[in-house]
């Protein structure tokens, strides 16, 4: 019998274990996410156009410190994995596999967002209707895969085998379910950015409040973001060499 997410639970669960265990988990991460935070606002304040070389080291260093910090979440969640040292700050096989996994991932999207995004040249040219219609589905199919193969980033982060035929079957019908459980967390944030972004239309010190304010209230959502990601790959594939994983984040319901 095919397994059905329980929506509700997942983000329940979320949220309730992440509040009780946010100390554990920025503790566990504090300093790659002091710099992933440090970068994250001097970015905020970096002219892409006249700074593009700056911009995009602080984005690639954003890029290569978030695997550092999903995968040592994923791991407490999952197995219960706690760094013995003060400083938890190593980028070896998993987050390697996790950055390669995202990725690709984001690679699904490609053709579509290309193929949408080339029509703008070709407005007056007959085939632009067509090559739209195929843009959005290749959009449409691409985000479709995007989403249920998500959860081979838990596996990545805790040496589960990476089987996307694994991973497809077991996400079967639950598409929608997966994507109101991802959604959960990134409303919410939204909602606070959009409050927030209110504030950087006033003075330089509004504006750096807004920006420390945005980077503190987008820890605790990116912490629920990978907790219901690790629920929904527990309920739906379960962890690697245990058909009934004992979550370190207790159900909440």
């Amino acid at each position: 019998m095919r397994t059905k997410l329980n929506v509700f639970g997942t983000i329940s669960e979320a949220y309730g274990g992440s509040w009780r265990h946010l100390g554990e988990m920025v503790r566990l991460i504090w300093f790659p996410g002091l710099l992933y935070l440090i970068f994250s606002i001097a970015s905020a304040f970096v002219n892409t156009e006249s700074q593009f070389f700056l911009a995009l080291a602080l984005e690639a260093a954003s890029l290569f410190l978030w695997p550092v910090i999903a995968v040592a979440w994923h791991r407490f969640i999952l197995l219960g994995d706690v760094s013995a040292g003060a400083v938890h700050f190593s980028f070896g096989r998993p987050e390697a596999l996790f950055l390669l996994v995202s990725v690709l991932l984001f690679l699904l999207l490609a053709p579509g967002i290309m193929l949408t995004m080339s029509t703008a040249m070709l407005q007056e040219s007959s085939a632009a209707p067509l090559l739209s219609f195929f843009g959005l589905l290749l959009l449409l199919v691409g985000f479709y895969l995007f989403v249920r193969l998500t959860l081979l980033l838990p596996a990545a982060a805790i040496g589960a085998p990476l089987d996307p035929r694994l991973v497809l079957e077991r996400t079967r019908g639950n598409f929608w379910r997966l994507v109101a459980v991802f959604l959960a967390p990134m409303l919410p944030l939204l909602i606070c950015a959009i409050l927030l972004g209110i504030l950087l239309q006033g003075g330089p010190l509004l504006q750096v409040l807004a920006v420390i304010g945005l980077a503190l209230v987008s820890i605790f959502f990116a912490v629920v973001n990978v907790a219901a990601l690790s629920i929904a790959y527990r309920e739906l594939v379960g962890t690697a060499g245990s058909e009934s994983p004992d979550p370190h984040i207790e159900p909440v319901i």
